[in-house]
């Protein structure tokens, strides 16, 4: 029996949530294999879980504040986030408790911590890192101590050299995508979008909505030949004051949607998906095969991606909410071809078992790892 421990966080946004149940879900399918996963704030107690609730309300009402920070931590202080005397005796207790043969942690300001308890209590149980970021690494995703580290593209390996990692420790396998999005990009036949008919577009935030939904909402709805879908996420507020200010005026044209837990299947049902760059929803719509047109905040750690979507041709940056509908308009020139091109490059692009590929190679490393 294979035990494997992963530390991720449910409150610094869902996409570290995410990646741990891509991985759950294929090491559930393996013979032998026991799996436990845990909040790495839970185990500085209920201050440090309060504390990172500060990242959604950072990134929603002061993102410049958080890029502030993001850049200053990235040059001079890159493993300084948790003590390890706040969380060592929860995690102690974890490790005696579960025995693990391996750690994966999903959350950069984890993974020294994590080395440094470890030499004390544990020095036999490998750390492996799993980047969560698809270019822009902050150091602390880099920790030469770590067993290995799994880069998720070429570009995010080449930014963990600049941050001295020993080329040896690092490992280009994919992103892990939720099985759930994989399983309906194998299912479904898209067909090509007829300019003839409505775009249908789908308009999205995070599991809290925006604000600035309302404001690019507008803005799409001025051009007549779009159906638009829109996802606030948990917000009721902002869900009833979409539905108040946009029915009326657009009719059957504006769709509101509060939390979706398929949101899989609504992405196939459109043409066009318009969010923020977060790595998590790019590469969902990716593997979907969903051309995408990402906005901001422009949050420091998904700056890269907008340039590895223009890079690969995986989907269109739309700088402010002014120019989201010259953008539109340019992918639905010379019968839509930019939405031609970005599917294809998608569906070159993108790969099926990126969670498989990693959970495999992390039962190599427990095979193989000597424990002498």
């Amino acid at each position: 029996m294979s035990r494997i421990l992963i530390i991720t966080t449910v409150n610094t946004g869902s996409g570290h949530k995410s990646i741990a149940d891509a991985l759950h879900e294929q090491f559930n399918l393996m013979p032998d294999v026991e799996v436990k996963i845990i909040d790495g704030f839970d185990l500085a107690g209920k201050h440090a879980y309060r504390f990172s609730d500060l990242y959604g309300t950072l990134t929603r009402h002061a993102p410049w504040l958080y890029n502030i920070s993001w850049k200053i931590t990235d040059m001079f202080c890159p493993h300084f986030i948790v003590t390890a005397q706040v969380c060592r005796r929860r995690f102690y207790e974890c490790i005696d408790t579960f025995k693990p043969d391996l750690i994966i942690t999903v959350h950069s300001l984890f993974n020294t911590l994590i080395t440094r308890l470890l030499k004390k209590h544990a020095p036999h149980i490998p750390v492996v890192v799993m980047q969560a970021d698809l270019v822009s690494i902050h150091s602390t995703w880099c920790n030469p101590d770590a067993y290995r580290t799994i880069c998720p593209t070429k570009e995010a390996y080449e930014v963990s050299l600049k941050h001295k990692m020993p080329e040896e420790k690092l490992k280009i396998i994919g992103f892990p995508v939720r099985s759930r999005f994989v399983k309906a990009a194998r299912e479904s036949v898209r067909t090509e979008y007829d300019p003839k008919d409505p775009l249908k577009i789908l308009l999205m935030s995070g599991g809290e909505g925006s604000s600035e939904l309302k404001d690019y909402a507008k803005m799409i709805l001025t051009e007549p030949n779009v159906k638009l879908t829109i996802i606030c996420g948990r917000n009721k507020k902002l869900h009833d004051s979409l539905e108040t200010s946009l029915k009326s005026e657009y009719g059957d044209r504006a769709r509101i949607l509060g939390f979706v837990d398929d949101i899989e299947h609504e992405m196939l049902r459109n043409d066009l998906l318009i969010t923020r760059g977060s790595p998590n929803t790019l590469t969902e719509a990716v593997t979907l095969g969903l051309p995408v047109i990402m906005t901001g905040p422009f949050l420091e750690q998904e700056r890269g991606n907008f340039t590895l979507a223009k890079d690969h041709s995986l989907g269109a940056v739309s700088l402010s909410k002014r120019d989201v509908v010259s953008v539109i308009r340019d992918l639905l020139k010379d019968d839509a071809a930019g939405l031609k091109k970005i599917r294809a490059a998608q569906e070159e692009y993108r790969c099926f078992d990126s969670a498989y590929n990693i959970a495999s190679y992390s039962i190599e490393l427990i095979e193989n790892y000597d424990r002498a």
